[in-house]
């Protein structure tokens, strides 16, 4: 009975072990993900959209427009798509508060495209894609780099690149700041999500 009680301690100890790795590895490649590159003016971004509450942004959706607002004004020669679909708690599509949000500001809208059908970072992504094949032409040079600059929470980033990855697409970070009271069960409920990432997706 000693012996077996000392085999399920050391089973678990194993267990919060590797957890405890899965977790620290998995915090890295965070905080490596989100940080980007240098990227040519007229590189298309794909901004991710996030929660809508009454018609606004929530704080983390504010934070990636506040994001996109500034790549647009630095980058004059680049469109960008706005990728988030409307929950059913949600009164417009997230990529349609975003477009709201940027075109008040001054941005003009021949340069923003919405995507509306998505409900996940992977169909978010993959749905960009044929936008911005659509809209650059098969004769562009994009369609050869498929380089995009990847609009997100920092702590999203890396989770964002490995799934616009898997859609055949060349990521480059441009992370938003998120507010240091999100900062905690944001990054936990990534971590979390970026271990089942790498053993599931």
């Amino acid at each position: 009975m000693k012996r077996m009680t000392k085999m399920i301690l050391i089973v678990i100890g194993i267990m919060i072990l590797m957890g405890t790795a899965l977790a620290a590895a998995a915090m890295i490649a965070i905080h490596q993900g989100a940080k980007g590159q240098t990227v040519a003016e007229d590189t298309p971004a794909v901004v991710l959209g996030c929660h809508v509450r009454d018609g606004r942004p929530s704080r983390i959706l504010g934070e990636r427009i506040d994001a996109a607002y500034e790549y647009l004004c630095s980058h004059p020669k680049a469109i960008a798509v706005l990728s988030g679909g409307q929950g059913e708690d949600e009164s417009i599509s997230e990529a349609e508060c975003m477009y709201r949000e940027l075109t008040a500001r001054g941005i003009d809208g021949s340069r923003l495209y919405k995507e509306e059908s998505s409900v996940n970072t992977p169909t978010n992504l993959r749905q960009s894609r044929i936008i911005l094949e659509e809209a650059l032409g098969a004769d562009s040079t994009w369609t050869e780099k498929h380089e995009i600059a990847l609009i997100t929470s920092e702590f999203h980033c890396y989770r964002g690149c490995l799934h616009a990855k898997q859609e055949g697409l060349k990521p480059v970070a441009y992370a938003s700041k998120t507010a240091i009271p999100y900062v905690i069960p944001f990054y936990v409920r990534e971590i979390a999500a970026v271990v089942y990432t790498w053993f599931f997706r």
